[in-house]
């Protein structure tokens, strides 16, 4: 992948019409990543799609790699303000209990749904370039940080390990969801997917069951 000079934007859109301009192309891109793959797009479908002059996407980007590049820092921008939102909210109610993991797995289900067609683009490692597979590695190191200092200082979480169990928890919500995403969407209920994902987590990091379901028992 080139230099960090090439993937920044040639020119920062500084009128409405321009930043839609950018947003438009944003969106084409991501789009034909991901569903022809980034090594076989080029930039004149990108362009096509966006509705722009080649020469218009050009003014922008050096190329493909500075608008894979882009997608991948907004991708990284959204991600990243979501984790720290969530450790504060954590932090600001003063404890952590089951109810917060369907929460949680609502919400990360909800950031990779095929809807999300920018966020879609980076569950596959197919085709990437490296360099984005490493950033998306950082990435998820940045959200397993937050995840273990949590589980560390707060009562009631079983895991021996934190450093150790927060790896094997995000690896399996990603192994699970983004098989979900790209494979059964139409043949598992999103909810019931919650439900027994959720299940098998509280079990894992909680020290025992609520009293009542022990009661039930």
């Amino acid at each position: 992948m080139p230099g960090k000079e090439l993937l920044e934007p040639r020119k920062m859109p500084s009128q409405e019409r321009a930043r839609k301009t950018v947003a438009a192309i944003y969106e084409a891109a991501a789009h034909i990543f991901a569903d022809t793959g980034y090594a076989e797009a080029t930039t004149e479908q990108i362009a096509e799609k966006a509705g722009v002059a080649i020469g218009t996407l050009y003014n922008y980007f050096s190329g493909k790699e500075a608008i894979l590049y882009g997608l991948w820092e907004r991708h990284w921008n959204q991600i990243s303000t979501i984790t720290q939102q969530v450790e504060q909210e954590i932090r600001r109610t003063g404890f952590i209990d089951r109810s917060i993991v369907p929460v949680l797995m609502r919400l990360i289900l909800d950031l990779v749904s095929v809807k999300n067609v920018q966020n879609r683009l980076f569950i596959s490692p197919i085709g990437l370039p490296d360099a984005i597979l490493h950033k998306r590695r950082e990435l998820g190191l940045y959200i397993e940080s937050a995840m273990e200092a949590v589980f560390r200082d707060f009562p009631g979480v079983r895991i021996r390990n934190p450093q150790i169990g927060v790896h094997i928890m995000w690896a399996t919500v990603q192994a699970v969801i983004h098989d979900y995403i790209l494979m059964a969407p139409d043949e598992i209920k999103a909810d019931d997917l919650i439900a027994e994902l959720s299940d098998m987590l509280t079990r894992y990091i909680f020290d025992d069951e609520p009293r009542d379901a022990i009661a039930a028992k």
